[in-house]
């Protein structure tokens, strides 16, 4: 809908502008130069499925990302117009007169809305699922085990997953928090969150929580939060995880 939009108001620009110079308005010529906007729409189309994923990238990772996605867009949009003008030309406009033009007139339409999509996927993004995939989610989630099986040497524990107030990376281990006792698991913590289920939530990039633990939350008044646990446990929830902590919090109240 936006690229469409974006597509629709770019070629009443074009309008006004010859309207406004006394020249002859090509409607064909306008929208063949608005593939930039074509170009969004496949970028959406073919990466949507994918957008969960932005919210764990480092800023290296983003700006490289950054990157690709704009050059790709200004490679793609323009073998796009340079290719239907060749079929409904009698003949087509040349690759680097192409390449210049969207350079000098669409760069900045493509590095701003790139820009603002990250953004939005880094801060405020939240996948919704539909019915048949929250229904597999159900499924998996009853099929789960409930004890995490802690390694550590030739010791192995099995504890409760009702047990656990929180998991802490603690390289090369993670440490395991309960009310009772603390556990250093050879593991890591992505690999420990696959194993855990829905009651569990990720703080921050080093620390997942068990929803169920908490008793309280407080602002640092900088968008990060102290959470506080059974038995007196804080940690800090990142302003990036803060939105959904919320959601999930305010799920539970309402149950």
């Amino acid at each position: 809908m936006v690229a469409l939009c974006g597509m629709i108001l770019s070629i009443f620009q074009d309008y006004l502008f010859t309207e406004r110079h006394n020249t002859s308005f090509v409607f064909f010529e306008s929208l063949l130069f608005k593939c930039v906007w074509v170009v969004f729409f496949l970028a959406y189309l073919c990466s949507y499925k994918s957008f969960h994923m932005i919210k764990e990238m480092s800023h290296q990772k983003l700006i490289l990302l950054y990157g690709a996605l704009v050059f790709c867009h200004v490679f793609v949009s323009t073998v796009m117009v340079w290719a239907i003008s060749w079929i409904f030309k009698d003949q087509g406009y040349g690759l680097a007169k192409i390449l210049a033009f969207t350079f000098s007139n669409d760069s900045s339409k493509i590095l701003f809305i790139y820009f603002l999509s990250m953004i939005y996927l880094k801060r405020f993004y939240s996948p919704t699922l539909d019915s048949k995939e929250a229904n597999e989610i159900t499924d998996t989630a009853e099929s789960q085990p409930k004890n995490l099986e802690i390694k550590n040497g030739r010791q192995h524990h099995l504890v409760s997953f009702d047990a656990i107030l929180c998991i802490k990376a603690d390289s090369p281990y993670v440490l395991v928090q309960t009310e009772d006792n603390s556990y250093l698991h050879s593991s890591s913590l992505k690999k420990v969150g696959e194993e855990l289920d829905s009651r569990f939530f990720k703080l921050h990039r080093s620390c997942i929580v068990n929803i169920d633990k908490v008793t309280s939350y407080q602002s640092r008044l900088n968008g990060d939060y102290d959470v506080c646990l059974s038995g007196h446990i804080n940690v800090r929830l990142s302003r990036n995880y803060a939105k959904q902590f919320k959601a999930v919090i305010g799920d539970l109240i309402t149950i």
